[in-house]
């Protein structure tokens, strides 16, 4: 079908928002209408608001399309007073070029019902049981009323100023190194879900610090709470921070726990993470309360949970981190170890007006149980890394899922096709592996001596700190500036989710698909590069002056 020329209509769900404007747009498209499926947001099942949960038919999604995070005004560099700021004609390539409204799905439903051409296949038919079958188009059934569509948008450029507030306990051992809580503070409309819960989760992370306070408690190191700005449009509060204090955060910061969407439900706690968290997060989990009251602990519930829907697994899933909220920058520009804290279900009003408290203290969280355990969480999290000598994260949790994760993908098959040689990123795993443990051993050694130096701890954490920040590469992904981590990034498919070296697979499946040499020789230079950080990391954890 020659897609030139014409709008599409497509419906929220599977990637983010964003991709699905710029895939029209690569494939020559004007326009796109997207909308809420009612068999995604309001199934037969499920009772509309405000008798149930699901989403009437008039709700409206809002949300940005930006592909890249922060001021597009001042790309790869902080949108201060002093910053100059770009004309529309300068940054209008960095947005997403093509026009999009979104519509709710009583709006959509005609549209749909009028499209001619063949049946869509199986699994994009929504609607309820009661919808005709949805078709492919292009234009209207003869007979329709409707001829053609017309999409008019009325935007506003303006350069508004926005603001990140901080809290600051400083640290009385170590205040030169930073342990950073944060959650964004706008919504869209009531946000009573997103952000709300998480922006709960953070006052009272503050309180419990405030009392603590009070009773003359100091952290180790220093501890800062940071509700961000802007998070909306494209999280750009705390992107512009990460680029203005980069410098400071590679030297200083030991770890950043996001709080976004807290509690959408009571059941599926899905964090995603730097793999250097695992063992920290199973033992807050641990002492966390579960939100239905069949678990003793939010560890039980989270490994029954996991394990069901993912039976492989030995033990609960933690998720990779992609670029759907603010620890974006934090990991994929400076290098610094992130977590986000979740508890998932459905989430039938995200981003629409129906997100407010009765649907949040009726459907999504009654009693606010899921969100009192994610606080929790995050402030025995948060408390272990401010206080304990040795920062609590991992280094063979890290380097054994890496190479895991290599190691059972179809890398060795594909580059072994083109008489590339896999051998180089293997090895680099190898010594990646070797140096983790190495450093674990010695690591628990020091904890057992009670002679124990400041600085041999120092050293010991600062290794740690330097390991996360060797898979940062300056100049970045393909065409992806901003994404400089070259083991952890967004897919290039689905902003919303994450992958391991995106730059090597992404670059592959193009190879595969074009066949040509140059592309084919960029595998290369992605190899060589995934190749070059992971030494970097594995070096990072070695005593030696100049590790091999």
């Amino acid at each position: 079908m020659n897609l030139t020329g014409k709008i599409a209509i497509a419906r929220y769900g599977k990637i983010y928002r964003g991709d699905k404007a710029k895939f029209a747009k690569q494939n020559g498209l004007i326009g796109v209408i997207i909308y809420m499926d009612s068999k995604d947001y309001f199934p037969d099942s499920v009772v509309s608001m405000p008798n149930g949960p699901g989403l009437p038919d008039t709700g409206i999604q809002r949300g940005t399309l930006k592909e890249e995070n922060g001021d597009p005004t001042t790309y790869l560099y902080p949108s201060t007073k002093y910053a100059y700021h770009a004309s529309p004609e300068e940054y209008e390539a960095r947005l997403p070029g093509i026009v999009v409204m979104p519509i709710n799905f009583k709006n959509a439903l005609p549209l749909l019902e009028s499209l001619a051409g063949d049946e869509v296949e199986a699994e994009w038919q929504g609607g309820s049981k009661d919808t005709p079958k949805y078709t492919y188009g292009p234009g209207f059934k003869d007979g329709s009323d409707k001829k053609t569509l017309r999409i008019t948008v009325n935007l506003e450029y303006r350069m508004v100023e926005i603001e990140n507030i901080f809290g600051v306990m400083r640290g009385q051992q170590e205040p030169d190194r930073w342990v950073m809580v944060g959650n964004h503070r706008d919504t869209w409309v009531h946000g009573a879900v997103d952000a709300t819960t998480g922006l709960a989760t953070l006052n009272e992370i503050g309180h419990g610090l405030s009392e603590l306070q009070k009773q003359g408690w100091k952290p180790r190191r220093t501890i800062v709470l940071a509700s961000w700005g802007a998070e909306e449009q494209g999280i750009i509060g705390s992107t512009e921070f990460v680029e203005d204090y980069m410098t400071l955060l590679q030297e200083k910061m030991v770890a950043y726990i996001n709080v976004d969407v807290a509690a959408a439900d009571q059941k599926d706690f899905s964090p995603a993470a730097t793999p250097n968290f695992r063992p920290l997060l199973e033992r807050a989990a641990k002492q966390a309360s579960g939100p239905l009251n069949e678990y003793s602990s939010l560890y039980k519930q989270w490994k029954a949970v996991s394990l069901e829907k993912f039976p492989d697994l030995s033990s609960p899933k933690i998720g990779d981190l992609g670029s759907g909220s603010d620890y974006a920058a934090f990991i994929n520009m400076a290098g610094v170890s992130c977590i986000d804290l979740t508890i998932r279900g459905p989430y039938y009003t995200y981003h629409t007006e129906y997100d407010n408290y009765h649907y949040l203290s009726n459907y999504a969280d009654p009693g606010m149980k899921a969100t009192k355990a994610v606080a929790e969480v995050a402030a025995m999290m948060l408390f272990e890394l401010a206080v304990e000598k040795l920062v609590p994260l991992h280094a063979t949790s890290y380097s054994n899922y890496v190479f895991d994760k290599i190691t059972s993908s179809s890398l060795e098959k594909d580059l072994k096709a083109k008489d590339i040689d896999y051998g180089i990123l293997k090895k680099s795993l190898t010594k990646f592996v070797e140096n983790a443990q190495e450093y674990e051993d010695s690591r628990s050694k020091l904890l057992e001596d009670k002679s124990r130096k400041q600085m041999d701890m120092r050293r010991f954490n600062d290794q740690m700190l330097q390991m996360e920040r060797s898979f940062i590469y300056p100049p970045g992904l393909p065409n992806r500036p901003a994404n400089r981590n070259i083991l952890i990034a967004p897919s290039i498919l689905n902003s919303y989710s994450g992958s391991v070296f995106p730059g090597l697979f992404d670059s592959i499946a193009i190879a595969q698909e074009s066949g040509l040499e140059k592309d084919w020789n960029q595998v290369k230079k992605q190899l060589t590069i995934a190749a070059w950080v992971t030494k970097a990391a594995a070096r990072a954890l070695s005593p030696d002056v100049f590790p091999n």
